[in-house]
């Protein structure tokens, strides 16, 4: 009996590992096929434990989970490494692959009936031809181009668009994988419908009056004419260097990502250049509104909130679409780790790093949808896609200003007790706005400036869908400036020269007093985050020159602040690369 155990639990070590191999050889075969050709293999594999399903979402991109089926993409290094947890997989027809006509369109004129897509020429076409026709209202902005050298556009929309204004800025993109394609051609309508609207529907002349509006219709131009620019079949979820875009971003969980893609820093530049207050990204495979975290078992902050926008989203739409579309998980929304863990989104990117806020939002269930379909689909999503933008607006927003000089101010405002997880939001240091979406309900908000003596306003009431408005000026700390105190200013901090400046800068100041105290200078960056320390000692009365290297910094608004026992001020400068 016991050497009868001993057999059956060494066959039982081996087995598996045999049933693999037999059963995944010609499967094997194919990924390789799909992957020497397309850079890329889709295959769908089962698994019945969602810890495990956690842990393998960092080797390979997870495409979808229903139920323990897992649908998948892979590049060659991450499809070997697949292989080595022996799960018996079965390879899918590329998503990008299509026996039926695109309707591929040479022009813009020709793609006006929206039923069909354009080649990436006609794409560029278009792009420019918005700016040309409402050059008021639309300028074009590339943010950068791709591996191979393609474009990446933004439609910018608003009613004096050539002048900074105050008022927030949102963003949407579409199409970060390349293979995913109805958000595509829905960016490019809406950015048409919104123009041509402009100044005859109301609910469009007040979004474009009241809101910077950024549209990128193609996030992977590389990806979605894998094939070449005159045709999207072929089209594959990657860039040209076969890496998934959507877990391309610097993580939340662990940092990682050391890989960037030359599309993935052209977004943070142009995300760090704009602060995008709201935003969202479009994908095909499913229809549902993903709402963060994704990388986090633990709620957001503002789940509360995403759970509203997010059903509001979803409703609107089934009021005007087939009772099967956007009906599954929690009736067309779901939080992003509850569904499958991702590592690297641009959701979770958008909110941690730069305190927006996004949402990821599938919107057909087949990726390379037939173009016939493509205006039913708008007539199902283009409502919600402009009320989303319209909530920018809600919550509790205002200026924050210097309390002397009524100058705008770059503040942090942090709700007691509500904010974790870098929920707090900024107010822009240009015109001092902030804007705090937040669910309805009454709370303590706390503003802070480096140099200003921080404020706390109580029991600021937020209603849904309005806005509540609560302008705060703050007090500088000028302890010993002449006409505040009495006493005689003892410090002189200047304009640093040459500003803008690239890559290094001078900082002057001077201690005209006859007291040493502990002096501390220190360079913030615009979100108020401490990135150097200057001088951290005692000093004697004197003229002071520090030179600050902003060589490893990116371009934008920095500030250097001064601070004493008596004494502080705050100066602003802009490095410009």
């Amino acid at each position: 009996m016991k050497n009868t155990l001993l057999v059956l639990l060494i066959l039982s070590s081996i087995f598996p590992s045999n049933v693999f191999t037999q059963n995944n050889s010609s499967e094997k075969q194919k990924a390789y096929e799909y992957i020497d050709s397309k850079g890329e293999v889709y295959f769908s594999f089962e698994v019945f434990d969602k810890t495990r399903i956690n842990e393998i979402s960092k080797i390979i991109s997870v495409d979808n989970v229903k139920g323990e089926t897992v649908f998948a993409y892979a590049n060659r290094s991450e499809f070997e490494e697949f292989l080595n947890l022996c799960i018996p997989f079965t390879v899918l027809p590329h998503p990008g692959d299509v026996n039926f006509d695109l309707n591929m369109k040479n022009s813009p004129a020709e793609l006006m009936e929206w039923d069909s897509y354009p080649t990436y020429d006609a794409y560029i076409a278009m792009m420019n031809q918005f700016a040309a026709s409402y050059p008021n209202l639309c300028r074009i902005v590339n943010i950068g181009t791709t591996v191979q050298g393609r474009q990446m556009l933004f439609a910018v929309i608003s009613d004096n668009v050539n002048t900074p204004e105050a008022e927030p800025k949102v963003m949407y993109t579409s199409s970060m994988h390349g293979d995913e394609t109805t958000g595509y051609v829905l960016m490019l309508r809406l950015i048409n419908t919104l123009l041509a609207g402009y100044g005859s529907v109301t609910q469009y002349s007040n979004l474009i009056n009241n809101t910077e509006i950024w549209i990128n219709p193609l996030g992977n131009p590389d990806g979605t004419y894998r094939t070449g620019n005159n045709t999207v079949n072929g089209a594959i979820r990657g860039n040209a260097n076969n890496i998934d875009l959507n877990r391309n971003y610097p993580g939340t969980d662990y940092y990682g990502n050391p890989n960037l893609q030359p599309e993935i820093i052209n977004f943070m530049n142009a995300s760090g250049t704009n602060y995008w207050r709201l935003s969202a990204n479009f994908h095909g495979g499913t229809e549902v509104v993903n709402y963060p975290w994704d990388c986090w078992s633990r709620l957001a902050s503002d789940d509360a909130w995403w759970i509203r926008v997010s059903r509001r989203f979803a409703d609107t739409v089934h009021q005007y679409a087939p009772s099967n579309y956007m009906n599954e998980y929690v009736n067309g929304i779901t939080n992003g780790y509850a569904w499958y863990y991702v590592h690297g989104s641009r959701q979770d990117y958008q909110i941690y790093f730069r305190h927006g806020r996004e949402s990821t939002i599938e919107i057909s269930d087949t990726k390379l949808l037939p173009p016939a379909q493509l205006p039913a689909h708008w007539e199902y999503l283009y409502r919600s896609l402009i009320a989303y933008l319209e909530q920018v607006h809600f919550g509790i927003n205002g200026q924050v200003t210097d309390s002397l000089t009524n100058a705008p101010l770059k503040a942090k405002v942090t709700i007691t007790g509500f904010d974790l997880d870098s929920s707090e939001v900024y107010s822009d240091s240009l015109f001092g706005m902030y804007y705090r979406m937040i669910i309805a309900g009454t709370y303590n908000l706390t503003f802070s400036a480096p140099g200003y003596y921080s404020k706390t306003i109580q029991n600021v009431t937020a209603v849904n869908d309005q806005a509540t408005v609560l302008n705060v000026p703050l007090r500088p700390i000028t302890t010993g400036v002449t006409g505040n105190t009495g006493l005689p200013k003892e410090y002189t901090l200047h304009q640093n020269y040459p500003n803008p400046f690239n890559p290094a800068t001078k900082i002057k100041f001077e201690i005209s007093g006859t007291s040493v105290e502990q002096t501390f200078l220190s360079v913030y960056d615009i979100l108020g985050r401490e990135v150097a320390i200057l001088i951290n000692e005692h000093l004697q009365p004197g003229a002071y020159e520090v030179d600050f290297d902003g060589s490893n910094f990116p371009s934008g608004i920095y500030f250097y602040n001064i601070t004493t026992e008596t004494f502080s001020e705050t100066k602003r400068m802009v490095l410009i690369k």
